[in-house]
């Protein structure tokens, strides 16, 4: 037979006397026994309500509520299970089960209990009370609020969902809210400890010292076996410097409660302080013994340790605080367990300041002479490819990243060589960044690392690590190399042969030298490679596809293809070899397309594209440009920089344009570089900049395409259609006066008409005649305008 039917047969065979009234009053009874603290007499209730209830699922409440007092959770769960199996409408077999499982741990389960109670008497303020502790238990503090909120509505004198929704509150560190709900709590038991108690937690946490005292006064007065409230109030006195008071309270609060290892960990700390570190020792040895995880412990434990020489014992214990605070949390037992086995089977962090010592030795480490050169963060592949070559010819003894756990700031080798118990410095795996250099592999450049290196029979070790570059002209990361040596002349000579071996591969910049750059704001683009220098790949645009007139392209090729071709020889007969060009006509006549046809036709070239709002980058793209010359700086739309003083609206502008002027004039005769401006409204230009030899040495007209040109535009931008050639002939005549631009997005719109007309293979007039349309007539004046087409529209046949 099984344990339901034994039940049912159990309840069969009661006697008819069996009062279920009287059961209800012994379970009542029971109730406000287990209330005053009378476990034996509840017990003792309960037992004779389950003996005289009728009901077989009511008899399994009582005796659930039985082996829930008495911390029976296991059984108390099954007892509930069988009474709701019996009766699903079993409200109290719902909440105490809720109970059970709650202290089981298994907390997902028991707010599910506790909602069903709550579903079958949605009026009980007690059912959302117990929830809300569930939830409390879950850390869903918003939730649990809401609960003790629901119950005060129900009933405003409920002095648990006040102390309860305080402690929430407190936990989302609302303490002002908490406040308010502790006090009312006192008004309406103005004898229970709890509430002054937690009131002066919440006046600690906001610093409010003075408020405090007197709560943690009146818990104790009220119960003066509250441990809690002694270790509240030595702390408190602790911090006020009123030493012995404190001590009595850690006293108290360990004899009350020999279990607390916070007590015992701030009573060591204290006696620490108190210049008595055998004492000290003791309480801090057994607040690790009682909490393994106690990272304070360990740490105050290493200080007194290092205070009376120790310093094996102290560094053991350092590196053990810093072990636990590492350790991925997973809750109580078994972290401690993690921790307490982690002497013989985790990994020890390494010291910065150990590893330094040792490797110096016996030279100490205060001996030492560290130099630092800093370089701006653009030039980060360029440096790690100079360090990954440099070492390659050195000894390697170590090689480590470097942390400091509350470092913000970052960190410099003086830190690294002074022993910081507090927050040590740490040996952790490298960590590096990708960075786009517009070749088929990034390169990886670390962000931040240590080496002990061995080179001419001396140790030297260099650390490398990112700072804010406090210059606007580079921007705002740099990179710092720091050389530490022995203070002799072999060291110096190492020092200098490693910043001259930067130096040089700066110099010679092989990363960016010869391609097409622009600096970037952002550090990262949505490829997640760092970029900092931008490296563009343009189309290409061949020679033939450069449609202009022949004169124009004679200015072309003589100022720019030639020039750079003869600097040398320039150069030779003492000529300058900066130029300065403006390109200016209207929009889309292409002088976009020709600077793409330059910077492929100028191999070994490096190309800077500034466009105008990175003018305030200027600083740097010269400096880039000086470095990676010869170069083609080109300046995009320079009339919203370079517009005539008389019609700029504020300083900033006027800055601008004397920044762009003071940079072209500054460039040396012999300077490799050649700029290119280029504007659509040349005569809002500055006087300063096209007046004056040496800045603009050639301006040169971008017309619109006359009827040679069109034709070989409409050749150009209809290639792969079959174009009769009496179509472009018609097309060329009704585009007098258009773009080069309008003529591109012209035969992609009669190339859509061809499409549309399926099967068709040729272009015909009305293709043409009906993308004119569109372009002309459809858009109104302004959609010529923006493609460039004519101010008066022709005639469409």
């Amino acid at each position: 037979m099984d344990e339901r039917a034994m039940r049912q047969s159990t309840s069969a065979a009661r006697q008819p006397e069996d009062d279920p009234v009287e059961a209800q009053g012994f379970c009542a009874r029971a109730g406000a026994r287990q209330q005053s603290g009378d476990l034996p007499g509840a017990l003792a209730d309960l037992d004779q309500a389950a003996r005289l209830s009728t009901s077989t699922a009511e008899a399994s409440v009582y005796r659930g509520m039985a082996c829930y007092l008495t911390g029976h959770n296991d059984e108390a769960v099954r007892e509930l299970t069988t009474a709701i199996d019996l009766d699903p409408a079993a409200k109290g077999a719902h909440t105490w089960r809720g109970a059970a499982r709650l202290m089981l741990g298994q907390v997902s389960q028991s707010i599910e209990d506790y909602s069903e109670a709550i579903r079958l008497n949605p009026e009980m303020p007690n059912g959302y009370v117990q929830r809300g502790v569930a939830y409390d238990h879950a850390n869903d503090h918003a939730a649990a609020i809401a609960d003790y909120s629901t119950a005060l509505r129900l009933n405003a004198n409920d002095f648990k969902a006040r102390l309860y929704r305080a402690q929430a509150h407190s936990a989302r560190e609302d303490y002002e809210a908490a406040l308010c709900d502790l006090s009312a709590a006192i008004r309406l038991k103005p004898h229970d400890f709890r509430a002054y108690l937690r009131r002066a937690q919440a006046y600690y946490a906001l610093e409010d010292y003075e408020s405090a005292l007197p709560d943690l006064d009146e818990a104790i007065r009220l119960n003066a076996q509250c441990a809690e409230a002694y270790f509240c109030r030595g702390r408190l006195r602790k911090r006020d410097d009123q030493t012995e008071g404190a001590l009595a309270d850690y006293d108290q609060a360990i004899r009350l409660d020999p279990s607390s290892a916070d007590a015992w960990c701030e009573r060591g700390e204290l006696r620490a302080e108190m210049d008595q570190p055998e004492k000290a020792l003791a309480d801090l040895t057994e607040a690790i013994r009682l909490n393994p995880v106690c990272e304070s412990a360990y740490e105050a434990r290493s200080a007194v340790w290092a205070d009376i020489g120790q310093d094996a014992k102290s560094s053991e214990d350092l590196e053990m605080a810093i072990r636990v605070d590492s350790v991925v949390i997973g809750g109580g037992a078994a972290l401690s367990e993690q921790v307490a086995e982690s002497g013989q089977t985790a990994t020890r962090p390494s010291f910065i300041y150990d590893l330094l010592k040792a490797h110096f030795s016996p030279a100490p480490l205060d001996s030492l002479t560290i130099t630092e050169r800093r370089f701006p963060g653009r030039v980060r592949a360029d440096l790690q490819r100079a360090i990954d070559s440099l070492f390659e010819q050195m000894t390697v003894l170590h090689f480590t990243g470097v942390r400091k756990q509350y470092a913000h700031s970052g960190v410099n080798f003086n830190q690294l060589v002074v022993r910081d118990r507090s927050d040590p410095a740490l040996a952790v795996p490298p960590q590096y960044e990708q960075i786009d250099i517009g070749e088929a592999e990034p390169v990886r450049c670390l962000k931040e690392g240590l080496w002990l290196l061995e080179a001419q029979d001396r140790r030297f070790a260099v650390f490398l690590e990112p700072f804010e570059f406090m210059h606007r002209a580079f921007g705002n990361e740099g990179i710092r190399f720091q050389v530490a040596t022995p203070n002799d002349e072999v060291g110096s000579k190492i020092t200098q042969q490693f910043f001259r071996h930067l130096e040089r591969s700066v110099e010679e910049a092989r990363s960016y030298r010869g391609k097409i750059l622009s600096l970037e704001q952002e550090a990262h683009g949505f490829s997640g490679t760092s970029t900092g220098i931008k490296v563009h790949k343009l189309r290409t645009v061949e020679r033939d596809q450069v449609i202009l007139s022949r004169q124009t392209l004679e200015l072309l090729d003589r100022n720019v293809i030639q020039f750079v071709r003869q600097r040398p020889r320039l150069s030779k007969l003492g000529l300058s070899t900066k130029k300065g060009l403006l390109f200016y006509g209207p929009p889309g006549v292409g002088k976009t397309h020709t600077l793409h046809y330059l910077a492929g036709a100028l191999p070994g070239t490096t190309t800077l594209l500034i466009s105008a709002e990175q003018v305030g980058l200027l600083g740097e793209y010269m400096t880039l440009a000086r470095l990676l010359q010869p170069s083609l700086v080109v300046i995009e739309d320079a009339d919203l920089i370079a517009r005539e003083r008389t019609k700029m609206e504020s300083v900033c502008e006027e800055v601008l344009l004397n920044k762009l002027l003071n940079e072209m004039d500054g460039l040396k005769e012999d300077a490799d570089v050649l700029f290119i401006l280029t504007t659509n409204r040349p005569e809002t230009l500055e006087a300063a900049l096209t007046s004056r030899p040496g800045r603009i040495d050639q301006a040169i007209e971008f017309p619109l395409p006359d009827e040679e040109g069109r034709a070989k535009l409409v050749r150009l931008y209809s290639r792969g259609l079959a174009v009769p050639e009496v179509v472009i002939q018609e097309t060329v005549k009704k585009t007098e006066n258009v773009s080069g631009a309008f003529i591109k997005e012209l035969m992609r719109r009669a190339a859509q008409f061809l499409i549309e007309r399926n099967g068709a293979d040729e272009m015909n007039r009305d293709d043409v005649n009906q993308a004119l349309e569109e372009l002309l007539f459809s858009g109104g004046s302004l959609n010529r305008k923006l493609l460039g087409g004519p101010s008066a529209s022709p005639d469409v046949e």
